[in-house]
Parts: C-alpha cells; structure tokens; sequence
C-alpha cells in the first residue's frame, strides 16, 4: 500500500474506532521515514549451529525460519551486526532451539542501537547458561557491541524472554539521548523503536504539558520517565510510577545526573497506586499504559479528577474503551497519530483531555 494511502486507512480506522465519543477534527498525522527508521531488533534464531537462520518464525512450520539479516526497516548499524552473528553462532557452538523437538539452546536475538551515542546492546535469549563460556570466550570477536548479556528463557513456549539477565559485558547498559534528555538503557528498559517519531512524540506532549500551564504533573506507566523528563521544564513538580524496579533506578539516576530535583520515580503497580495519587494530587496525569490499556486504573482517573488528562497509546482499541469511560467527566481537546509503526496496521495516539465542569 502506498505511504499516503498507509496513513488515511490508519486515520479512518481510528476514527471508527471512536465512534460514540465527541471528537475534534485530527491533529495533522506526524509520518514517518519509510525505511531505516528501527532501533530495534527482536529476532528468532532457527535452523542449524553450521548454518544459522536469523529472522523469523516459518509461516506453517516455526521451525523453518525465514532470514532477515538485511531489513530495509532497520537502521544500518542493526543489520551490520546481524551479519556478523553467523559466523559468531557457528565459533561459540550455539545450537538453535527448536520447538518440535524442544531441543537446542539458542532462542532469539534482541539488539538495540542507540543513533545519538552510537552505543549497542546485544542479547542472546537461551535455554540454558550450557554455553555462556563459549560466548565469553568469542565475544570480542563482535565488533561495536558495548552491552552485551544472555537472557535465560527456559520454558518451552512462545515467550521471547525469560527473568534472569547474566552480562558479559562489564557494561550493563549504553548511553541514549533523545532530543535534549539523556539516558541509561539497560537490556530490560523500554524503548521505542522508531527514535526520529518517539521525539516527535514526547515534544508535543511536552508542548501541551506547557500549554496547560499547571504545575504538579503525574506520570502513570513512566517506564524509564522519557515523557516526564521532556516535560520537566514546564512543571515544578513531577512524580512517575512504574511497576519496573529496574526502570524506576535508572529514571532516578538520570534525574539526578541531569540535576532535576523537582523529579522523583518510584516502583509501583500504576493500577495499585492510589494512596499516592491522592498524596500527590496532580492537576495534570500523563497515561502511557501497555496494549491492554489502563484497565482498572482508570478509575483511579475518575477518582483524583485532575484537570487534564494526556494518554499516549500503542493500541487504538484500548484506547477507545477507555476514552468512553472517561467521556462522561472529560472531554477530548485535540488528537493526534504518530506513525511508530509504518508499514503496519499500528500506530501511536496522543489525546489530550479537559476535565468537565460540574
């Protein structure tokens, strides 16, 4: 399908989606670069330790992989690497798992690239730790990979990644920067994966954040704080929370590195966080939930009332049920799709909320 066409079907499908809620015309669409534009690889590995298939699962037979060393998607660092792990697989022995016959140790790759610091991290998704030696022993033989780590995944079912993370590396995470806010990403952090539209994303949030001139702002679902740090210039007083304990750290580091006292982040379920919301008392709530959506936390939103409201989603089903919920004390004020995931039926939504009078 042709770009512009990819664009007007994601806009019309968001529309329907939003039927039976009162909705301003759609903000312009912020588009995409077309190719290029992927951080971020999550891969399986399939076929054989001689010859290694790196890409994705078959279409009838997940054991017969299809290769993807060279996708126009991502950017050109990602694929340098992926056609360096080949070679790598058949020096360290790494057998690839197979599901047939639950046999076979190595599972997938995650690699992440950073374009601002030119940092890498590399994962390799295992069975077992059977063959960690081996890859302690090749890995300088990978070149530009700065964090590198061996995700144990054991369970025999389509689950990419698994609790316990071991580094190799004496790094455990790489330096990121998006516009003018630094981070630490460790191999667990999340993560966009299109940096040039995630930008674009926390601007505009943060413009609005401005515009509504309030000052105790909240984040729900912070992750590691990238909205909340855009927006730290125009509040006094930002709290995020996050159920990540992981995220919550580095998100605390990077305030304190950055010397943004008036940001704090702490580790809770974003659904279970009453006590602290009515503490807090925010007069504005930036929402960035998972494809589930808020689920019961939207009656925390209902609850504290705050006067503004911006949700930010991956998933515009979700979206639109919560939105319903919502509309009978708020009301949408702008709307607007980032296009995260061109060449996909996805897309990223902002809204911005205004609390009803009574």
């Amino acid at each position: 399908m042709d770009y512009p066409d990819q664009i007007l079907r994601k806009e019309k499908v968001l529309k329907e989606s939003l039927s039976g809620i009162t909705v301003p015309p759609l903000l312009p669409t912020e588009i995409s670069a077309l190719t290029n534009f992927r951080n971020k690889a999550k891969l399986v590995v399939t076929g054989t330790k001689e010859n290694p298939v790196i890409g994705l699962w078959g279409d009838k037979n997940p054991d017969d992989g299809r290769e993807l060393l060279n996708c126009s998607l991502h950017v050109p660092p990602i694929n340098d690497l992926l056609n360096q792990l080949p070679e790598f697989i058949r020096a360290a022995s790494l057998e690839p798992y197979h599901i047939s016959s639950r046999k076979g140790e190595l599972k997938g790759i995650i690699v992440f690239y950073s374009d601002t610091t030119k940092e890498t991290y590399l994962r390799f998704v295992l069975r077992s730790k059977e063959s960690i030696d081996r890859i302690k022993k090749h890995a300088n033989t990978l070149s530009h990979v700065n964090c590198l780590s061996v995700n144990i995944q054991p369970v025999p079912h389509a689950i990419l990644e698994g609790e316990e993370e071991i580094f190799i590396t004496e790094m455990k995470s790489i330096h990121h920067k998006l516009d003018h806010v630094s981070a630490s990403l460790g191999p667990r952090a999340f993560v966009q994966t299109n940096q040039n539209m995630a930008e674009k994303l926390y601007r505009t949030a943060a413009e609005w954040v401005k515009e509504s001139r309030h000052e105790k702002f909240m984040e729900l679902f912070c992750g590691q704080g990238a909205f909340s740090f855009f927006c730290a210039p125009y509040i006094k007083e930002g709290l995020g929370i996050e159920i990540n304990p992981d995220a919550v750290k580095e998100a605390n580091q990077s305030a304190k590195d950055s010397k943004l006292n008036h940001l704090k982040f702490k580790s809770a379920d974003a659904a279970k966080v009453e006590d602290e919301i009515l503490k807090f008392d925010p007069d504005i709530m930036l929402v960035n939930p998972p494809r589930r959506g808020l689920a019961t936390a939207v009656n925390l939103l209902l609850k504290q009332k705050p006067a503004t409201i911006i949700y930010s989603s991956c998933n515009h089903e979700t979206l639109s049920s919560d939105l319903k919920i919502l509309k009978e004390s708020y009301k949408i004020k702008r709307i607007k799709i980032f296009d995260m995931f061109a060449h996909t039926s996805h897309f990223e939504t902002l809204v911005e909320l205004s609390r009803l009078t009574e």
